[in-house]
């Protein structure tokens, strides 16, 4: 089973320090929970500023912290420039050196620059087209997810920047798996923390095992990330490689059951998870996509993400995002809570 003890990581929390470089650029923090919008930013001067590699840095901690981090009207950012910001958070974010961007397991869905992936409406309308009883679908629960989490190095960084934007609709929500976890009772979070969990896209899995010759056996942005499986053991709870804080991460589509216990046991326990995040809206964040190329960046290591598909009729929602690959997920016995490493709002790591 992968990750279930990160002793070997063993590195000092953070494993570098925040040099202040961010502290002069307006900010604001969009709940006390989570996320930070960043205000009359150019991130392509960021990219080419003489402390950049100090800002990349920062930037990386910050989301480690927040979770999600946004820009407005990044119209200078082009796709190279997109992937040369993941890439460069990738390479200072905890993961292994050689890691790279994630390629679609569905060849169909690589276009001339498979590392750039395609929010492409047509695919989403298909999917969430009227239920074929004529009932309205009352739960869009199962859109809660972290990406690929079903790969063996699972992704650190996702970055989407929109192309074209409805009237209105199209929203994205986000949710703290630190949080999630802070909610838990002593025994719960014990109990979690001793658990891992079978990650698995049953969809890819399923066509994979029809078509295999439409797909990308990989490796897909890590060498360990191949295979038409699309399933791995991952911990329940895992650590963060640069807070060092306990994160909640068998939340949501990807996470199939919970190992080492029956299917009635495992449904329970990840109900309870569900209904956390479900029932608790303070541990989410609500962003409405203003303006073409606004952009977004989180880090899936600590946070879930659901998309609003209520926009259909409404105008066309197209975006560019791309994704790296980052640690494979493991639990630190070491580690600590957000609320535990930080004493509470507003949740800062020690400088």
């Amino acid at each position: 089973m992968n990750g279930i003890n990160g002793a070997s990581h063993g590195s000092k929390y953070p494993p570098f320090k925040d040099t202040g470089s961010l502290n002069g650029f307006k900010s604001i923090q969009v709940t006390p929970c989570m996320g930070t919008e960043f205000k009359n930013v150019d991130l392509a001067e960021w990219l080419r500023a003489p402390n950049s590699d100090d800002m990349i840095k920062d930037l990386a901690l910050l989301l480690a912290q927040r979770g999600v981090i946004f820009f407005r009207g990044q119209n200078n950012i082009n796709n190279e420039l997109q992937k040369e910001l993941c890439k460069r958070l990738n390479a200072v974010g905890g993961a292994p050196k050689g890691n790279t961007f994630y390629r679609h397991s569905l060849l169909a869905m690589q276009g001339e620059d498979p590392e750039m992936g395609k929010v492409d409406q047509d695919r989403l309308e298909k999917m969430y087209r009227p239920k074929s009883d004529g009932m309205p679908r009352q739960s869009h629960s199962l859109d809660w997810h972290t990406d690929s989490s079903f790969e063996a190095n699972s992704p650190d960084y996702t970055i989407l920047k929109m192309a074209e934007l409805p009237v209105t609709g199209g929203d994205t929500l986000w949710a703290s798996g630190y949080e999630i976890y802070d909610r838990l009772t002593e025994p719960y979070k014990r109990f979690f923390e001793s658990l891992t969990a079978t990650y698995k896209s049953v969809a890819l899995s399923g066509y994979a095992a029809k078509n295999p010759d439409a797909m990308d056996a990989g490796p897909r942005g890590a060498p360990n990330n191949v295979g038409l499986d699309f399933e791995n053991h991952h911990p329940v709870v895992r650590t963060h490689p640069l807070t060092g804080w306990k994160s909640i991460f068998s939340c949501g589509t990807n996470c199939l059951s919970i190992d080492g216990v029956t299917d009635a046991e495992s449904a329970k326990l990840m109900k309870k998870l569900m209904r956390l995040l479900i029932d608790n809206h303070d541990l989410q964040l609500r962003f409405q996509w203003h303006d073409i190329n606004d952009l977004a960046i989180w880090d899936n290591r600590c946070t879930f993400h659901a998309a609003t598909q209520d926009h259909f009729g409404k105008g066309t929602r197209i975006g560019w995002r791309c994704m790296t690959m980052g640690e494979v997920p493991f639990y630190d016995p070491e580690s600590k809570s957000r609320t535990e490493a930080t004493g509470g709002w507003p949740y800062k790591m020690e400088a």
